[in-house]
């Protein structure tokens, strides 16, 4: 038989603290982020980097990105659309992440990760942002969806997977990555 307990003006402080009147049969679950191929790919990347694991090779699925396809860089672009006030921004981005690139290119997890981050932001371009081009949508609306569909996104991926980010992606390397691809000609502000 159980007692009767008054637990009136009772205060508990803390993470998880509860009162019980009985036999507690609650359950703490803990979730921990899976290791996707972008976790795996820090985690080697980060052992490379202890152990000065260079190379001297840029893989072809990084070069895919870094050639340029056409003589038209990201000013030009910039230019043909009528948005020549963004150029000092977007260069900024661009060389923001193009710094990240050249420090770490000679480590092979670090180009599969670039590699991996530059084909989801092409996608995205591809299949968001150039039919909003095509469509006429706003400038707000186009770099709100990059914002929102492609560099938060991606950070989150990377903090869903728990990775050790040795790199220090931030959304402004991110960002860059969508300019560094314009001004490889990969993506296009006019279409």
């Amino acid at each position: 038989m159980l007692k009767n307990t008054n637990q009136n003006n009772a205060n508990i402080e803390g993470s998880g603290n509860k009162i019980v009147g009985g036999n507690d049969n609650s359950q703490t679950n803990n979730y921990f982020g899976s290791n996707g191929k972008l976790s795996t790919l820090f985690e080697k990347l980060k052992a490379s980097v202890d152990n000065s694991e260079k190379i001297i090779q840029i893989s072809d699925d990084l070069k895919r990105y870094t050639t340029r396809r056409d003589t038209i860089g990201l000013e030009e672009k910039l230019k043909n659309a009528d948005k020549s006030y963004l150029y000092e921004d977007f260069a900024w981005l661009k060389q923001e992440f193009h710094k990240k690139l050249v420090y770490y290119q000679n480590y092979e997890p670090a180009q599969e990760i670039f590699a991996f981050i530059l084909a989801i932001v092409l996608e995205k371009y591809t299949n968001l942002i150039k039919p909003m081009l095509r469509e006429g949508i706003s400038e707000r609306e186009i770099l709100l969806t990059i914002s929102d569909e492609i560099v938060n996104p991606i950070l989150i991926l990377i903090e869903s997977e728990g990775c050790d980010d040795i790199i220090g992606l931030s959304s402004t390397e991110i960002q860059g990555m969508f300019h560094y691809l314009t001004g490889n000609c990969h993506i296009n502000w006019e279409v």
